[in-house]
């Protein structure tokens, strides 16, 4: 079996029995091409190889570089032909990237033959392969960089260092791994993943790609998440040719991208029945009830109608059964005929102003009898009507919203977010509502992992959160920045009030700190770790840093005012030894 497949492999080698065919990588913004990964296929008639057997055989009879070669050189001659400005990412064998030919073959004499540049490459190199000499190999990528190549690390997510490599490298791209993306709408654990890494390569200046994208609900999951570009079936095949995305699918992306960022702004900012509100035509009172009727008749779409008063509030509602069965029987149609809609609206309905949370308005909507249950919502600006929330929309809005929450959740604590955080304290200085922002960090949390292990560093990280949880008040936002950073929005905003719930937080944590060291550390006060120069160092038991920030005695135009304030007292907390709490 082995001798007839490396028949087959040096018949594919020797007579360059290798095609290239391209797949375009699409911008989830606009749909625009950013480039094209070159892939490779054998185009020898009869072949049981598959490619990926192809280079495990190369490497097994050690012509690799041969293999690898061939591939490159049939991807170059055709690259010319690639949309303008667009990138051609060629897959490179990290153990081969520091191989003097190979460099040799990429250079700019050696380009221009092709029609090309070094900013139109992009070395793709795979994140499931081992490195030998990681210095050298370190060494060589900070060559093609410096050349002006750009560098992407394929299938991230599934390999062998993950993060650490990233942080080494710097690449330009990172492509995560279509294990990750596949059905990732279904899955809130991946959608939490992804999120994490959209984070990361935003801090890190890296744009995100995600492979292997096959569905409509996968591509909306990801813009919804935004990851920057994207690459699949879905999207576009991989093709002889180099194809763009059809007309049909960028207006697609481009919706789903404008949809998106209404969804994220309406949900997660404000998240208040204004956001799902819709305007539609009301009745005055002195109006005929008929002419209404007839209405309904002639459209179903209209399942009721709100009648107002004439200085614009709401007396009552009409609802399409209520009015087919008044108009209806033997003589129901001439006793209703000359009244009113005033006269025949039913007087139970629910209004809400249009600041009303989406989750509260849905309880009260639930919360209605069996017959009124499904009736729309009448929402009012200031008591004067503005619009309507079908019961559908406003469900459908109630379940988006802690879909969103689940998936913005820290996986390690279940708390929010940063996006969740953000949104509330964005909603708090919109309506000028008084709150404290009250943001904590944990002194010598690094030290402690270092010595302890990951899994106490996460139950000391559990500990803050559960603390968080049980000194705050219900109606705080108890939130997880992520690391050891914690945020709380709550409404608290007097000093005493706000510094009795510091103090009760501080307390209980230090109370719960004793169980998490041995006996030896507690008992000296200081455990005995490296420092970040790798020299060993005393570092004292872990405590809280507290950073207050209250707008009951500041005024803050705008978010970034406010991190600005919170940056300061944290700064001069850190700078107190032990426990410290430090309002502005």
């Amino acid at each position: 079996m082995e001798a007839c497949q490396d028949e087959e492999f040096f018949a594919i080698l020797n007579g360059g029995h290798i095609k290239t065919v391209y797949q375009p990588i699409i911008s989830l913004e606009n749909g625009s091409v950013l480039g094209y990964e070159a892939l490779s296929r054998i185009c020898l008639s009869e072949c049981e190889l598959n490619i990926e057997q192809l280079f495990s055989i190369a490497r097994r009879v050690r012509k690799l570089w041969e293999l690898e070669k061939l591939c490159r050189t049939t991807a170059l001659e055709t690259a010319a032909k690639k949309v303008r400005r667009s990138k051609l990412f060629l897959n490179v064998d990290p153990n081969l990237i520091h191989d003097p030919e190979l460099r040799a073959g990429f250079t700019h004499e050696k380009l221009e033959e092709y029609g090309l540049n070094p900013d139109d490459l992009v070395f793709e190199i795979t994140e499931r392969s081992s490195i030998g000499e990681l210095d050298v190999f370190t060494a060589s990528i900070e060559h093609y960089q410096k050349q002006n190549f750009k560098i992407a690390i394929d299938d991230f997510g599934a390999g062998y260092s993950g993060l650490s490599r990233v942080c080494t490298l710097r690449p330009n791209y990172i492509k995560i791994d279509m294990e990750l993306v596949r059905n990732i709408h279904e899955f809130a654990n991946k959608s939490s993943l992804v999120g994490s890494i959209v984070k990361f390569c935003r801090e890190m200046d890296i744009a995100l790609i995600a492979e292997g994208i096959e569905t409509e609900a996968e591509l909306d999951t990801l813009i919804r998440l935004g990851v920057n570009y994207g690459q699949g079936y879905y999207l576009g095949r991989p093709q002889e040719e180099f194809t763009e995305p059809s007309i049909d699918l960028k207006l697609a992306i481009k919706d789903k991208q404008n949809r998106a960022s209404t969804f994220e702004r309406q949900l997660s900012v404000f998240g208040t029945i204004d956001s799902v509100c819709r305007h539609e035509e009301a009745v005055q009172a002195q109006s005929q009830a008929i002419r209404v009727y007839q209405q309904m008749q002639q459209d179903e779409q209209i399942r009721e109608k709100f009648v107002l008063n004439p200085d614009g509030t709401i007396c009552g509602i009409l609802t399409r059964g209520y009015l087919f069965e008044r108009f209806g029987g033997q003589f129901g149609y001439n006793l209703s005929i000359k009244r009113s809609a005033e006269q025949l609206a039913l007087r139970c309905f629910l209004q809400v102003e249009r600041t009303a949370t989406i989750d509260d308005v849905a309880r009260l909507a639930m919360e209605r009898g069996a017959s009124r249950v499904y009736d729309s919502v009448a929402v009012t600006d200031g008591g004067l009507y503005c619009g309507t929330v079908s019961v559908r929309d406003l469900l459908m809005a109630a379940i988006s919203i802690q879909v969103q929450r689940a998936t913005q959740a820290n996986p390690l604590t279940g708390l929010p977010g940063n996006a969740v955080i953000q949104g509330a304290i964005s909603s708090a200085l919109k309506d000028s509502r008084p709150f404290s922002v009250i943001y904590l960090d944990l002194d010598n949390f690094k030290a402690y992992n270092d010595a302890y292990g990951f899994a106490n560093g996460d139950r000391m990280i559990k500990t803050v959160a559960d603390t968080i949880r049980t000194c705050c008040r219900d109606d705080d936002l108890k939130g997880h920045i992520g690391g050891d950073d914690f945020v709380i929005v709550s409404s608290l905003c007097q000093t005493d009030a706000v510094r009795m719930l510091c103090d009760r937080i501080v307390f209980t944590f230090s109370e719960s700190m004793r169980s998490l060291y041995n006996e030896a550390d507690w008992e000296q006060g200081y455990i005995i770790s490296r420092n970040r120069h790798g020299f060993t160092e005393n570092f004292p038991i872990a405590t809280l840093s507290v950073a207050v920030v209250a707008n009951c005695r500041n005024t803050f135009a705008s978010m970034e005012e406010l991190s600005q304030a919170v940056a300061e007292a944290k700064k001069k907390s850190k700078q107190i030894s032990g426990n410290s709490i430090v309002s502005i």
